[in-house]
């Protein structure tokens, strides 16, 4: 199991529009942040989880080569509005691909990208070819076996996804604030958690790094990477306060999970 971060920052990304930080004028390439995202391959299925707004930008970084199916956590547009570039891999692939979320993200995706249909494309016009798929249990995917697990992130409707293939595992949670206890059970023990770390100060809907950390320690994966970080954080010196085992994720990362 492969699977690349192709973007782990805020909505706002790193740097930010006109902030004068010293993370946001940071020399050092893991402080320049894309939104949250992730690319995961496994037993020949490739799966995108989110569709950020720099979409466009981490594909032809990190040359994804194609996209089986997409996973959406939530309907906020720092994960869904690069969805409509998917079109290109139905154009690569010949294929309509289908989109997993929640019911109600399902609505929002509807509404938003009202023209998204499966219908044959006309001459010289590109629209992706999409079939959108209500799912909050089990369901799998090609080779790989997803969970989609609720947890809260303001009122947004908003999931974490735990992925299996060939008993190895992986846990995806970019974006919560607190995790219900039947949703953490299901994380524990898994190979590799990636879990939402805004920032230390206290956030109304995001999960600070301390109580990530404790999270983190009761689930107790094998290796466990925190994402979704904000221009508060130096790379290196959050790493430094991490305990063994515990990561730091940045753009472009690649694990291998169970080789």
């Amino acid at each position: 199991m492969k699977i690349t971060f192709l973007g782990t920052g805020t909505s706002v990304g790193i740097p930010v529009i006109g902030c004068d930080c010293r993370v946001c004028q940071s020399q050092d390439p893991r402080n320049r942040r894309w939104r949250s995202s992730l690319y995961l391959e496994a037993g020949g299925t490739h799966i995108l989880i989110d569709t950020s707004l720099d979409f466009r930008e981490q594909a032809l970084r990190f040359r994804v080569p194609r996209v089986d199916a997409v996973l959406i956590t939530h309907s906020h547009a720092d994960h869904i509005f690069g969805l409509d570039d998917i079109r290109r891999y139905n154009t690569i692939q010949g294929s309509i691909i289908p989109v997993y979320a929640s019911p109600g993200t399902v609505a929002d995706l509807k509404r938003i990208f009202s023209y998204i249909n499966t219908n044959l494309p006309e001459p010289g016009v590109f629209r992706p070819r999409l079939e959108f798929k209500e799912e909050t249990g089990v369901f799998t995917v090609g080779a790989i076996t997803v969970e989609a697990l609720p947890v809260v992130h303001g009122k947004t409707e908003t999931y974490g996804y735990r992925l299996d293939w060939e008993g190895w595992s992986v846990g995806y949670v970019p974006d919560c604030k607190t995790m219900p206890e039947a949703t953490l059970k299901r994380f524990e023990g898994v190979d590799v958690m990636i879990l939402d770390g805004l920032r230390h100060r206290t956030h109304p809907t995001h999960i600070t790094i301390e109580a990530a950390l404790e999270l983190l320690t009761r689930i107790g994966a094998k290796r466990s990477y925190l994402t979704h970080l904000c221009h508060d954080l130096d790379h290196e010196e959050t790493q430094e306060t991490l305990p063994p085992s515990t990561f730091v994720a940045c753009d472009g990362l690649t694990l291998t999970v169970g080789q």
